[in-house]
């Protein structure tokens, strides 16, 4: 048998375990959900990715892949400018969905935000940690380099949270009254209210540090 067949069944599998462990998580998704899908065989798994583990890991590869991050921002900006251009960028990452493997991320993201797997410190560092980075660069940047890390860290956050709500709660909010406008569609407005109500609170916050 040549390589091909393996390599056809290898990719097979790792695009049916994306989408299993979207729709399940890692615990729930079974060898057998995964190699039904993939209309493998089910000692396919341990193959060619070694065990269950192994391919959960090789999604993880395939839906945050390792690029070198670099600061979206330019740091000769104004801090205000460098927040407006962060945050539209993290929010086209994480709304503006053009293809399958964007949705897929972000719902094994969510899963593991529910119940982490012990591949959580992968996706932190893949995702989260450089983008961190700078949106704490620019933090510091608007309340001064002498600002406490704790109250760095928790401005940091509500920032953070901001943006993820809607990703988080969006099921919650199309059932409320009145509904609550959804994130896509309405891109720039929600970009510009997260700017203007981070600017003004770490202003506040600046005020009375």
């Amino acid at each position: 048998m040549n390589a091909k067949p393996d390599v056809n069944t290898k990719d097979t599998l790792l695009a049916a375990a994306i989408e299993v462990f979207a729709d399940k998580g890692f615990d729930a998704a079974t060898v057998r959900d995964i190699c039904g899908r993939a209309r493998a065989n089910v000692a396919a798994i341990n193959y060619h990715f070694g065990s269950k583990d192994g391919l959960y890991v090789a999604v993880l590869k395939e839906v945050f892949p390792k690029d070198e991050y670099n600061f979206v921002t330019d740091r000769s900006e104004p801090a205000g400018q460098r927040l407006h251009a962060f945050l539209r960028t993290l929010a086209g990452e994480i709304y503006e969905r053009g293809n399958g493997m964007i949705a897929q991320r972000w719902a094994i993201f969510l899963r593991e935000m529910a119940k982490p797997s012990a591949n959580l410190d992968f996706i932190v560092r893949r995702q989260v940690q450089p983008r961190a980075d700078e949106l704490r660069d620019i933090v510091t940047a608007i309340l001064g380099p002498n600002t406490p890390e704790q109250i760095l860290a928790y401005a940091s956050s509500n920032i953070w949270a901001l943006m993820l709500d809607h990703l988080l709660t969006q099921p919650i909010l199309d059932r409320l009254s009145p509904q609550r406008p959804a994130v896509q569609g309405n891109m720039d407005t929600f970009v510009e209210h997260v700017v203007k109500f981070s600017l003004g609170g770490l202003h506040a916050v600046k005020e009375n540090t």
